[in-house]
């Protein structure tokens, strides 16, 4: 395929004219004002509705997965379904016939709207991507038919990562993500309360010294209302920490900040690799030709290379001295970096303040009195800034 071959990826596809087609709006339980809203409300209705259409149609085409029930209560046949779902993949039927000649109603109250994902402006191919998450129907199977697909399997989140960074099965950064998002929800009803898109808060920037700029990221994760603050350290040689936004906007607004002082960042640094701080390095990375630094084992669950910091190594990158001081708890791999003499320290997660739309894994508590506690020897009274808006403001 000229795209995405060799992939592991999720079903999916785009959103086609079809898809706001007035007849499948009418049959879909969802009202375009909700699907607008549940999208965390940067769609317009009419998009909004024809997205989550989009999602069921491209489960029932590329997977076989029918998230529909009739209109009139009455079963559906699976041999209809499969006979049908054959005519759409040969282009034999539309969705749309498919839909009204079956008289089916639409069920996208089973989808749960989930991370969002654009392209940078620089990238040659671009997409806006949406992702939904849904229970797979009971006494239903995934089929695949076509030449799109050469092996499907079902695989915990757990062991798809464990096979990426293994076996090299080859993920895009929003696959992986997603895996490392889902990896500790125990339902998808846990999944809809904790991790589905809010309203979408400003990007806010606030200069906190000469040295040190805080960008206040609306979609950490990719998730809508889920703030995380990247930071900019430096003064023209610069040092991006957790860019955690990958929705474009936010990370365009850091290349501008830097433009506009002259100046380069050198280097993206990640005081954990938890998708709401990490989910924009590789956009920025790539984009830049510059390394991503990460806490000991923090490539694991990425698909991409890194250069995993040592205790209190000095990063080379910036005009700005930035120690690493690895602080486990909060994750395995964490991190916080000590700005310049020591007036300030970028400390991630420690001050306990978590992703406002995250699953986060199991911490080791005793580890992270422990890196406190260490942190507050090393640097005495420095402010401490975090990841996520909270106290130090």
């Amino acid at each position: 395929m000229a795209f995405a071959s060799n992939v592991h990826v999720f079903p999916g596809g785009r959103v086609d004219p079809s898809d706001a087609d007035p007849n499948l709006i009418a049959r879909s339980v969802v009202s375009p004002g909700d699907a607008a809203l549940g999208l965390g409300g940067d769609l317009d209705d009419a998009l909004a509705i024809a997205t989550w259409i989009a999602a069921i149609r491209e489960l029932f085409e590329e997977a076989g997965v029918l998230l529909a029930e009739a209109a009139d209560g009455a079963d559906i046949s699976d041999r209809s379904v499969a006979v049908a779902r054959s005519a759409l993949v040969s282009g034999d039927a539309t969705f749309g016939s498919i839909v009204r000649d079956l008289d089916l109603r639409l069920r996208m109250d089973l989808l749960v709207p989930f991370s969002r994902w654009v392209t940078p402006a620089a990238y040659p191919r671009r997409f806006d991507a949406r992702f939904f998450v849904a229970a797979l129907p009971d006494g239903v199977e995934a089929t695949f038919e076509g030449g799109e697909v050469a092996a499907h399997a079902w695989l915990r989140p757990t062991d798809a990562l464990a096979a990426m960074a293994g076996q090299g099965r080859t993920m895009w950064l929003p696959t992986s993500t997603t895996l490392q998002q889902l990896e500790y929800a125990g339902s998808v009803e846990e999944i809809g309360e904790r991790l589905a898109p809010g309203p979408l808060g400003p990007i806010i920037t606030e200069v906190l010294s000469p040295e040190v700029t805080r960008i206040v990221m609306p979609a950490g994760g990719g998730i809508a209302g889920q703030p995380v603050c990247a930071y900019l350290v430096g003064r023209r040689r610069l040092v991006l920490i957790d860019p955690g936004d990958p929705t474009g906007t936010a990370l365009d607004e850091v290349l501008r900040l830097a433009d506009g002082r002259g100046g380069a960042i050198e280097a993206v640094a990640l005081t954990h690799v938890d998708p709401d701080h990490a989910a924009g390095a590789e956009a920025v990375a790539e984009s830049l030709d510059i390394p991503v630094l990460t806490g000991p084992g923090g490539g694991r669950p990425l698909p991409y290379a890194v250069h995993e910091l040592a205790d209190l190594e000095r990063i080379a990158a910036g005009d700005v001295s930035l120690r690493a001081v690895h602080t486990p708890g909060p994750r395995a791999d964490h991190l916080a970096f000590i700005v310049g003499d020591g007036a300030a320290v970028v400390s991630g997660d420690l001050d306990g303040v978590r992703g406002a739309r995250s699953i986060p894994g199991p911490a080791d508590v005793i580890a992270w009195a422990v890196s406190n506690d260490r942190l507050r020897t090393l640097v005495p009274g420095a402010r401490q800034l975090g990841g996520h808006p909270s106290a130090d403001r």
